[in-house]
Parts: C-alpha cells; structure tokens; sequence
C-alpha cells in the first residue's frame, strides 16, 4: 500500500461512517463488550455507534472510498461518541439502556475536560492497513486542526498492553502525564493501567517528528 493511496478527510458518506462503526468495535472489542457500551453482540455494537457519533469531530483514512482508519477527538465538554441516551433505547430495552448509558456516562466524566483540549479518543487503523503511516497522517491532520482552533494542547491515554502505540506517540513528541492503575476494574477490557500522556504545539508550526 503507497502513502499516496491514502485520502485523509473529515467528511464521509453514510456507508463510510457506517464502516467507521464497524472499524471502532473490531479495534476495541474488548473495550465496547466490557468498559464502554457493554454490548453483547456485534450488531449492537455497531448499531449504538452509528446512531452516537460524532462524525465531525473525527479524521478518517480512506482507501478506494473505504475508511481504513480514523481518529476521534474530544474538544473541551464534546465527546466524538457521546452518551446518548436516545441511541442506547434504540438498541435495549429500558432497563438495560438506563443503566448502560448511565455507566458509559459516568464513564466520560473522566474523559472531558474543562479546559480547551483536544483528547484524541479514539484512534484505530484497520488490521491490513497497519504499519503504512496511517497513524502517522491522522496524528499530522490533528496537530492541524488544533491549531485551526487555537488550540495548544492535545490529550491522549494509552493502556499498558499497547507498548508499541506508547512508543509511537512519544516519538510524536507526546510526554507522560501519569499512570492510573485501573486493576480488576479494567481486566476483562484487556488492560489494567491507563497511561496519560500530552503534547503540547506551538500554535505556529506542528511539530510532528518524522519516524
């Protein structure tokens, strides 16, 4: 696969954003199945997502008009997949909605802040599209949009079964903020510490290192 292959945009067509959805539950499904969403299958997976995203609030990697990878922001108090209490009852029933949404609620608190920060959340490439630079262009991409927005700072947590992402964000130039022991909280989701990490621009010059 050539670099020049990928389109990276912030615009997609229904299909495209229906293929994001699929992308976020195959790169996190442990995640989606036992932090996140809680949900028990696939297609409820894939149905919450396409009806909760914020599809403006994310960068997308496109190959032959197929989304291949992308990267989701939070900006301040706007979650790119917010708790959205409407698209949990279209999926459960009532009892299950309210208590899946209020954990994924909760959930999110942690995870917006009050300052004026991008947090990258989430960032996924598809499994035969890795090891191309697609993480590397829609790093490139953020750092741009922040400082369109004047905004210095962006924001990332990576858990500690992921060193090879760790080690590529700190070549970005992202520094450790802290470490969260989460334990048994977060052992059926496939982690058990959360790393927080930040890198802050200039707001003149991205300053993205090259690999």
């Amino acid at each position: 696969m050539s670099m020049n292959q990928i389109q990276i945009t912030q615009q997609l067509n229904a299909q495209q954003q229906e293929q994001v959805a699929h992308l976020f539950y195959e790169a996190f499904p442990l995640k989606v199945t036992h932090l996140w969403f809680y949900a028990k299958t696939k297609k409820q997976a894939v149905q919450l997502l396409s009806q909760s995203i914020h599809f403006e609030q994310g960068i997308y990697a496109l190959r032959n008009e197929e989304v291949v990878g992308f990267l989701g922001y939070n900006i301040g108090k706007e979650a790119f997949t917010p708790a959205n209490y409407v698209a949990f009852r279209n999926v459960y029933s009532p009892f299950v909605a309210t208590w899946r949404f209020l954990c994924y609620a909760f959930y999110l608190k942690f995870h917006l802040y009050h300052e004026q920060v991008l947090h990258i959340d989430p960032i996924a490439v598809s499994e035969e599209a890795r090891g191309h630079g697609i993480g590397k262009l829609l790093l490139s991409k953020l750092e741009q949009v922040a400082i369109n927005k004047g905004i210095t700072k962006i924001n990332l947590e990576v858990v500690d079964t992921n060193p090879s992402a760790q080690k590529l964000y700190e070549r970005f130039g992202y520094m450790l903020q802290k470490e969260l022991k989460s334990g048994p909280f977060t052992a059926k989701a496939g982690f058990k510490k959360v790393i927080f990490m930040q890198k802050c621009l200039d707001n003149t010059n991205s300053s993205i290192q090259s690999e």
